[in-house]
């Protein structure tokens, strides 16, 4: 069941980045004012593997890696929301043989089967490890994720939210300055980076207020 909920998250990646570049270039798909949203499902981090012929295995484990860390950040952050139902990959996987049209029947069967105005679908596209440690690095981590909320009823996208950081030293960019002084001024993991990534990326929506 955990695996096929993966196979079809990876599969909404390619809907989401695809209809979320498509509606980010013009108005047409947007919300035109700001939506009231009783409920958000919200679905656990998908991959970009299905869409990128060039990564390889060890690529490919890493952003699955990357996908279960986001969703147990999400996990963390969402519990306890009022307007947020967490999926799991079990209860995605019992609704994927359901769900037929894409990008707009994904989010509009997820909606109805949870009674949810809007679904957030988040998609890790790289999920880097540094090489060395915190005080000296061969390679820094880097890391790139996408988050959308997406409306069920009309599959307007309401909100995005993309990350995308390598980290850099300061004789590289003197502007990281205040980000690499709240790191103490070391080369932080993967994992540091990407949680305040989401952490951030998530107190900016203003759905989740």
């Amino acid at each position: 069941m955990e695996k096929l909920a993966k196979l079809f998250l990876s599969c909404c990646a390619f809907f989401l980045m695809a209809s979320c570049s498509a509606n980010l270039g013009s108005d047409k798909g947007q919300a035109e004012a700001p939506v009231l949203l009783s409920c958000i499902a919200v679905l656990p981090a998908g991959t970009s593997v299905d869409q990128n012929e060039t990564i390889d295995y060890q690529d490919a484990r890493s952003l699955e890696k990357g996908a279960d860390f986001i969703s147990a950040i999400m996990e963390r952050e969402l519990v306890g929301h009022a307007k947020v139902k967490l999926l799991t990959h079990s209860k995605v996987g019992s609704l994927a043989p359901e769900i037929t049209g894409g990008m707009s029947g994904m989010v509009a069967t997820i909606g109805k089967k949870m009674d949810c105005d809007a679904v957030l679908l988040t998609t890790v596209r790289r999920f880097k490890q540094r090489e060395g440690t915190e005080y000296a690095v061969e390679d820094p981590a880097s890391a790139n994720f996408q988050m959308a909320l997406i409306q069920s009823r009309t599959g307007a996208v309401l909100w995005t939210a993309d990350f995308r950081e390598t980290q850099e030293s300061l004789l590289d960019n003197i502007l990281t300055y205040n980000k690499a002084q709240s790191r103490g001024f070391k080369w932080v993991t993967v994992e540091q980076l990407v949680e305040q990534g989401v952490k951030d990326r998530l107190a900016t929506c203003p759905y989740l207020k």
